[in-house]
């Protein structure tokens, strides 16, 4: 039996939930989803012949959500963070990245080539994320302090307000937060760049995986006919320079 929406839509309907990750997916002023994440979702549904709905979720909910069938899309999504969901989710070929990196405030001194060189630090982090690079390692055994919050914003007034030491957050969310939050880029240093960038694809549940060759070839049109390149120029303000002269 096809998985049915909460509200008893059928599963033909796309219900993409996803919490919020600005800019690839927000609600904007009138609480519709905006960003790079829905404009190509949309534009998957188009070419699908299906109709798309959006929602906001926390991670934990949605996650729920979507294994029970009541959630059948998450626009932007990656297998690295969603293996609890491994056998009932299937993946779209990435059509973006994100690169994780530790932000410092400027004029901190130090190389930091591994989790070990922050020993002892408060490391800013956002709640029920997970960490690869040996960080959740470092987290759980003591070594380096994880001080969660809610959201980026709340971290970056905390970098500066001194109440933790660094840090992590994805390239597109800090040049996203630190323009919005009317702070300078020059207000911090990029400590630390993750090695292996997390792709970033449309996971669709399992039952849908016959529209998979279709959500695919969208995206490569998307690709190759300038549509993406676009979208990132639209909703991705420039990545931070300190990300290219670390």
């Amino acid at each position: 039996m096809p998985p049915v929406h909460a509200e008893g839509q059928s599963a033909r309907m796309l219900v993409a939930v996803s919490d919020e990750w600005a800019p690839r997916i927000m609600a904007g002023p009138d609480g519709a989803a905006e960003g790079i994440c829905p404009m190509v979702m949309r534009k998957v549904a188009e070419d699908l012949g299906l109709d798309v709905e959006f929602g906001f979720m926390p991670k934990a909910r949605r996650q729920m959500g979507f294994r029970r069938g009541e959630i059948n899309v998450v626009p932007c999504a990656s297998p690295i963070w969603e293996g609890v969901l491994s056998d009932v989710a299937v993946y779209s070929e990435p059509f973006m990245m994100a690169t994780e990196m530790v932000l410092v405030p400027a004029g901190t001194k130090g190389v930091f080539r591994s989790p070990g060189d922050f020993a002892g630090w408060r490391m800013g982090t956002i709640g029920g994320y997970v960490y690869p690079d040996g960080f959740d390692a470092a987290f759980e055994q003591g070594m380096v302090r994880r001080e969660d919050a809610y959201t980026v914003t709340q971290n970056l007034q905390k970098l500066l307000a001194g109440r933790i030491d660094a840090m992590i957050v994805d390239d597109y969310e800090a040049a996203y937060w630190i323009h919005k939050g009317g702070w300078s880029e020059g207000d911090f240093r990029v400590a630390y760049v993750f090695a292996d960038p997390a792709p970033i694809s449309v996971m669709l549940h399992a039952s849908l995986r016959e529209f998979l060759p279709t959500v695919n070839a969208s995206l490569a049109r998307m690709r190759s006919n300038g549509t993406l390149r676009a979208l990132f120029a639209e909703y991705g303000p420039q990545k931070l320079a300190a990300h290219l002269t670390r």
